[in-house]
């Protein structure tokens, strides 16, 4: 137990100190946590109470039932709230404690593992006093690798398979209710000029339609917009009623005026005429 809570709070406080330096503020913090919704939230919390009451007492009164009936609370607890990220690994990690507690009536223990872990030599084995629902594993035990066989020195301590799947599957849990994964995402978009150092110029400006920079086909760059848009995209505004014609009215022909110098030459044939 004491292994999951010093997991559990180390995910807590890398998760924190993640939110912080990307940008977060406890007051964002405790907004989220406000929003967070736990199903069914009395469940896990009976489930903790018996196992911290089967751990504490190692005579209690049917302690393998009560520790049986905690793994259970807390294993329906966890796939009610699947939707929080983490909350399957720990299901896992409960359910195989049960499982070979199921199978056995009890949690196995390793005489090699407490051994490794410190707290007693070899001639000590018999002054070790087992917590409730645990014994030693014996000749009958079944799945005795998913017992108490990781001895873990610097506590002094031996755990299952199954708290170390729990442990880590907790502090998934812890980080990601400090640190969700969108905020790393939204920093991301919402700078992206300052990320790189560079400053870039308006759109408008670096699309100019001259010689050295021709227009791109089927792209056209409205000033002001602040991106390029396809050109069948831009707006195109109807034409008023009665349209003008497409055409311009053929001019109609004129006869053009006489020169002088054919009125000169017709006054000379009528002269001619007259006088014959």
């Amino acid at each position: 137990m004491l292994f999951i809570v010093l997991i559990a709070a180390a995910g807590l406080g890398l998760g924190l100190a993640a939110a912080l330096i990307t940008g977060s503020t406890p007051r964002d913090i405790v907004a989220r946590l406000r929003r967070l919704q736990i199903a069914y939230w009395p469940v896990l919390a009976l489930g903790v109470v018996l196992s911290v009451a089967v751990g504490l007492d190692t005579n209690m009164l049917a302690a393998r039932f009560a520790l049986g009936i905690s793994l259970a609370l807390l294993l329906a607890g966890c796939l009610l709230n699947r939707h929080l990220v983490g909350m399957r690994v720990v299901a896992v990690g409960l359910a195989a404690n049960l499982f070979v507690l199921l199978l056995n009536g009890y949690l196995p223990v390793s005489e090699g593992a407490v051994i490794a872990a410190g707290i007693v030599d070899a001639d000590g084995l018999d002054r070790v006093l087992l917590g409730a629902a645990r014994r030693w594993n014996g000749d009958t035990t079944i799945a005795a690798f998913l017992g108490g066989t990781i001895p873990l020195a610097p506590l002094r301590d031996v755990i299952t398979l199954g708290d170390l799947v729990t442990a880590v599957g907790l502090a998934n849990v812890c980080f990601r209710l400090m640190w969700p994964a969108d905020v790393g995402t939204r920093v991301n978009e919402a700078i992206p000029e300052q990320r790189s150092g560079v400053a870039r110029a308006p759109v408008h400006e670096m699309h100019q339609n001259t010689l050295e920079n021709p227009a791109l086909v089927g792209v056209s760059d409205t000033p002001g917009s602040g991106r390029l848009q396809p050109s069948w995209a831009t707006r195109v505004e109807p034409a008023s009623w009665p349209a003008p014609a497409p055409w311009h009215a053929e001019e109609q022909d004129t006869p053009a005026e006489p020169s002088a110098a054919c009125e000169e030459s017709a006054r000379a044939n009528e002269q001619q005429l007259f006088t014959a």
